[in-house]
Parts: structure tokens; sequence; C-alpha cells
């Protein structure tokens, strides 16, 4: 069904078109609901999109929205959500706004479930959203990578429920302010245990993922997402609790602009993104099942329909609309520019030397593309482990077998989208979970895709055929290839990283694929030249290096030790540059600032 819907819109010539043509946002613009002096860059957004990236619904539920609203730190009355304690994560707080009334920090959202109860969940923009400090201004960079620490986030959070179940006042007050004043003892009977059985769902989340004496922290400006999300729907959904690993790669986010225009994504780049926005829906519903999304995945027992012939089709929480409409937001994000009204200009004849050195050394993998050109595909190198030499536990983690459990003989094997055997990696049922939650709404699927007539375009037998559309990315068959081996230290060895297009590049410190090198000097330095150990969390810029200020000399906050010496931290690898003179390394790095 789903394929001939698609066929009816294309040959009717469906289009939808999301753009703002309104005015966009320009440089050091601070606009109304931002908290601190906090300035704006040109990226490519107007205030509407910008805003409606920040707080648009995706599906994701973490808890009710009156709690969250309601609810005391641990160890205080003041709110978990208080301006302060959410900087204390490194997230953004927000002053009350049209599309943020009650003044959620960034990514914070608000979701209606089917039987009208609300919730709060996370948007992209909880992780996709930067800010650096620099002289007492704040910069945000819309796209870049957050300093959020979400495992300490999720822990105090519990912390916080846990404390609000067993003090008798402290429940007091958040009754009274989520269920009205002088609330009867059946309604506070019902919260009481509602209370306590969503904190069970959320440290069962904490001891699924992070609950591991040998495993390696997170901190500031990292996360395993596809480790969580691996967990989801290998065991969570799956009811197979036996397929439960802890989520121990952690890894920097990826910033988001050229996101859309890159051929697949991720930072080991198995996830394909075309064509027609189908790729980038099932990128993104990925994301919501490992962010307290929600999904129905039947038992294969008694299916009919489209179940019984292999074709999944599934109930979530997932709002597919949405993630179309977030899609065409990010498409029209650029690369933010070095803003020498806020920091030290660049040397332009360091960076005119810098570009000879950079085509020499660098273009091979990371293709220079113009800021006229960003709208435009491309194609993402992948670099072998093997060759790049950086730190291989992300790779290792993906080529793990599980058991397949509700998945088995489903479709979704890669690459050709075969059957589902009893046992395989992750990559295989979340692409069943994720095509199954489209598939079950192909209206919705078909007007998330921004489908436009198109005579030049590729056939309609293929565009109505998903298996084509794999077949056509050889990352995927790549990765069959690798998942068919028995040793993960050896598949992850024939596996890639993803070496991408640096446009802003220096907006995006900490570097490598685990935020294991702290600024772009040190980048240029061999292994042993690097620090060790180095501190993450504070926001103030260090424009000579091009990173974050990463010295334990900052008495008033919390930083977070990165000790490079643990599993999954390794700096090592990417040792190119290392040669250079000093002087060449600076006049790289200023080229750098220009892109």
């Amino acid at each position: 069904m789903f394929f001939i819907l698609l066929l009816v819109c294309r040959l009717a010539g469906y289009s939808i078109n999301l753009t703002h043509k309104l005015l966009g946002i320009t440089e050091g613009e601070a606009l109304a609901d931002t908290v601190g002096n906090t300035v704006y860059l040109e990226q490519g957004w107007t205030k509407k999109a910008q805003q409606l990236f920040y707080f648009t619904d995706e599906g994701s539920r973490f808890m009710p929205y009156s709690w969250f609203l309601a609810l005391e730190q641990a160890s205080s009355q003041q709110l978990f959500r208080s301006d302060a304690n959410i900087n204390a994560f490194r997230y953004l707080p927000t002053k009350p706004s049209k599309l943020n009334p009650d003044g959620l920090p960034i990514g914070f959202v608000k979701n209606v479930d089917s039987k009208g109860q609300e919730w709060v969940g996370f948007s992209c923009a909880l992780c996709h959203t930067g800010q650096i400090t620099y002289q007492g201004t704040n910069i945000r960079i819309d796209g870049g990578p957050t300093l959020g620490d979400i495992e300490n986030f999720q822990i105090s959070l519990v912390k916080a429920l846990d404390a609000t179940y067993e003090e008798k006042q402290k429940f007091a007050r958040f009754a009274e302010k989520v269920l009205g004043f002088q609330p009867n003892s059946n309604d506070l009977a019902k919260l009481r245990g509602n209370l306590l059985g969503q904190t069970q769902k959320l440290k069962k989340f904490i001891k699924i993922n992070y609950d591991y004496s040998d495993r390696t922290d997170y901190g500031f400006a990292r996360v395993d997402a596809v480790g969580a999300i691996v967990n989801e729907v290998m065991a969570t959904f799956n009811d197979l609790p036996e397929n439960i690993r802890p989520a121990d790669a952690p890894v920097s986010y990826p910033f988001l602009w050229g996101t859309h225009q890159s051929d697949v994504v991720q930072w080991p780049g198995f996830t394909p993104n075309g064509p027609w926005e189908l790729g980038t829906l099932i990128r993104n519903a990925g994301q919501v099942l490992g962010t307290f999304g929600t999904i129905d995945i039947p038992k294969n027992k008694g299916l009919t329909g489209l179940l019984e012939k292999g074709l999944p089709a599934y109930n979530s929480s997932v709002k597919i609309d949405n993630l179309g409409k977030i899609e065409t937001w990010v498409a029209e994000l650029r690369s933010p520019r070095w803003p020498e009204k806020y920091l030290p200009a660049v040397n332009q004849e360091f960076a005119e030397r810098g570009k000879v050195l950079y085509d020499q050394y660098c273009l091979r993998c990371h293709t220079v593309i113009s800021r006229q050109d960003q709208a435009l595909p491309y194609q993402a190198k992948l670099i072998p482990q093997k060759e790049v030499k950086t730190d291989p536990k992300e790779l290792e983690n993906l080529a793990r077998k599980l058991k397949a459990g509700k998945y088995e003989g489903r479709l979704g094997m890669i690459p050709n989208l075969e059957q589902i055997p009893a046992r395989t990696t992750a990559l295989n049922p979340l692409l069943n979970a994720t095509i199954g939650v489209l598939v079950k709404h192909p209206l919705a699927t078909i007007k998330a895709a921004g489908l436009e007539m198109s005579n030049s375009v590729e056939s309609i037998e293929e565009v109505t055929n998903l298996q084509g559309f794999f077949s056509k990315y050889q990352v995927l068959s790549k990765a069959s290839q690798i998942s068919s081996l028995k040793n993960a230290k050896k598949a992850a060895k024939r596996a890639s990283y993803k070496a991408r297009p640096l446009n802003g590049i220096w907006a995006t410190a900490p570097y490598l694929h685990n935020g294991s090198v702290p600024n772009l000097y040190e980048l240029l330095l061999s292994q042993k030249e690097r620090s060790a150990v180095f501190y993450v969390g504070n926001r103030e810029f260090d424009p000579v290096k091009v990173g974050y200020i990463s010295n334990a000399k900052v008495s008033d906050i919390s930083l977070f030790k990165f000790d490079t010496s643990l599993v999954g931290n390794s700096n090592q690898g990417h040792e190119y540059g290392v040669h250079l003179t000093d002087d060449q390394k600076w006049e790289l790095i200023a080229y750098l600032k220009t892109l």
C-alpha cells in the first residue's frame, strides 16, 4: 500500500514547500527569549525557522509535562528546570515565547499522546545547538554540537523523582502544583503510584545503558546515541533483556549543516540519506526511538496483512510529519562564519598559505564546499579505520551479533531488505523498525518526504522499490559484509569513519569522532604530543588553538576530566599534518577558520 500511494502522489505531482520567506537572522542579533548576553550568527535561518527547530515535537516522551514544570531538585526546593540547574548540565535555558510558553530549555518540547496526555520530550535541538563564550559574549551556534551532559542529567532527574516520592513535604508541594490546591486522597494515591512507575521506567533506561562499573562516563559534549537506540530496539521493544549491552562508545555530537546534503550520515556512515528524504526520515525516526519514543513490535505469531508478508507496519509515537519539517529546516541551515565582530580577526596572509597546505594534505578526505554551493548534495568520504587509526570502539559495537527475536524472518536484512536471520547485527532490526514506523502512516511519510514532480529523476519503478533504494548505497553492502565476520575487532578494522567537509569546523570542538582532542592545534600533533588528560565543560572559547579552554583552572563551574587512556576515549589516529612546521600549522589553522 505504501508504494502504491507513493506512486500515485508522484504521478500527481505532489509537492510540499515548508520554507520560510521571512527575514533571516543577522549576525550579532539578540533575540527576545535568550538568557544572558547572547548573540546569533547568520546561518540561513529565519527567526521562525530557528524557533520551530528548537521546539517542534518529534514524539519523544520522558515525563508527564506538568511533572517537569513542578519537579524540585533532589536536595533543595529549587525547580529542577531552573536556569542555573539546566546550565549546570550545559543545556541552554530560554525565556517564554509564543512557541515555548513555559520557557522550557532549548530542545525540550511538549508532546501530546492519543489520549490527550501531555508529556515533555527531547528534540534534535537538544543535542544539536551549540554555544561558545568569548570575553563575556555568548555566541549561539545553530546546528552545532551541544556541551550537554545527558547522562548526568538523567541520573539527577531520577534522584529528584526519588526524593519527591520519599519526602513527604516535597511530594506535597509537587502534588499541589500538579493537581491543584488541596487534592483529594484518591488523586494523591494515583499520582504517587504513577510517580513510582515512571521513575522505575527511567531507572531501567539508566541501568540498561549506564550502570556498569567498567563503563567509560560520557561527560560533557558526548553521547552513545547509537548504543541507546540499539538497546531500545533490540532489548526493550524486542522483549529480550539478554540483548542488553552497555552504551559505552560515546561520541561527539555531529554538526548539522551539510547533513541533509550528504549521501550518508552517522560517524561510521552506515545510514543512507536519500532519495527524496526517505533516508532522512528513517534516520530521524531511529533517533526518536532512542530518546524515549515508543513503538509496538508485535510478536511473529498470528500476523496478518502486511506483516504476514514480512513488510513492517508498527504503531509508534514518532511524529512523521514533524520530522519532515525539521529536515526541511536543516536543509536550509548553513555553516557559521568566523565572527570577527566577536573573535580576533583571521590573519589572511596565514590563511592564504594555509589553503595551499590544505589542498596538499587535507583535500583528499575533506572536500571543500564553497558557501554558495552548500545547498548542493555531496558524497562523503569513508576512510577505513585501519587507515585513519582512530578509536575503534563504536565500530566494534556495531559489529556485534544479537538475537533477532521478534524481527526474525521480517524484511530488513542489509543490503537488499531480505529476511532477518536468527542472529544479526542491530542495523537490520533498526532498519525494520524505522521502516515500519513510516509504512504504518504512508500518507504522512509521503508528505514528510517532500516529493516533487520531475520527469528527469529515476524511474517510477526504482522510486517505489525500497530494495533498489538500499542496494544503491554500497556502504550498507559493506556493512553487511563486515557483520558476517565473527570477530567484532576484525570487523571494526574493515569498517570506516566518515570524513566530511570542514565548513564551520572552528565551532565544533572537541575533535575526532569521540571528542578526544580538545582543539584544532592538537589535532595537528602526534598522539604522544596531544593532551592525555584535559577538561570539558567550559564554554569559554580559545580563538588561537580553536577549541574550548580545557584546563582545570576554573573554580566556579564543574568540569569533566577527559582521560584518553580509558576505553573508547583514545586520542590515537588521524596523525595528518604532524610533520608540518609550527608556522605551517598556524597557517593551516588560519585557513580552517575561514571555512
